[in-house]
């Protein structure tokens, strides 16, 4: 499982004990990073990552005692299971927050009614620089606000901001031109 963070090692004094306290150990090091994942897969990724950083590292691993490495080693895992489980809940949000935005866009396609494309692209022409943009990305290009984010250089928050401002805009626009 770890022969990819032994293979970094020079020594094979230090892969022999290396190998030796992963065997050792692994379950309590799988423990911790399940009980932050709650996944098989991504507890052995983690461990795996774990033991990457420690191979990248061994002048600071093998100079210390057996106790010492076991709590070294365990916050190496938990760190990195805290990570994987932020980065988780950061991609599960953005798909949610995605989904809304889709099923914003199927209601505003719905909502058009009696105004012709020409008069909703002349709206969307008025809208401000920020707001157009943003959601010329969502719409037409079918971008994610991490990516419009990226592209203009602004937070994943804002990004949806400007979408979700724009979408309000464009629905008070129909509403008054429909006389919903």
């Amino acid at each position: 499982m770890i022969s990819s963070a032994l293979a970094v090692l020079e020594s094979e004094e230090q892969r022999n004990e290396l190998a030796e306290f992963y065997e050792k150990n692994k379950s309590r090091f799988y423990a911790i990073a399940f009980g932050h994942l709650h996944n098989k897969e991504e507890s052995e990724d983690a461990v795996q990552d774990a033991f990457s950083e420690i191979a990248d590292k061994p002048e600071i691993f093998f100079t210390k005692n057996e106790n010492d490495r076991l709590m070294y080693t365990a916050v190496i895992v938990r760190n990195i299971s805290v990570d994987y489980y932020k980065d988780n809940q950061k991609r599960i949000a953005e798909e949610l927050t995605d989904d809304i935005i889709d099923e914003k866009v199927e209601v505003m396609k719905q909502a058009l009614g009696e105004c012709s494309k020409d008069e909703l692209m002349n709206y969307i022409e008025s809208l401000s620089e920020p707001l157009r943009q943003a959601l010329l990305f969502r719409i037409h290009y079918q971008m994610s606000t991490s990516q419009i984010a990226s592209i203009l250089n602004i937070s994943e928050t804002a990004a949806r901001k400007r979408i979700s401002d724009a979408g309000k805009k464009i629905k008070k626009y129909l509403e008054e031109k429909n006389n919903v």
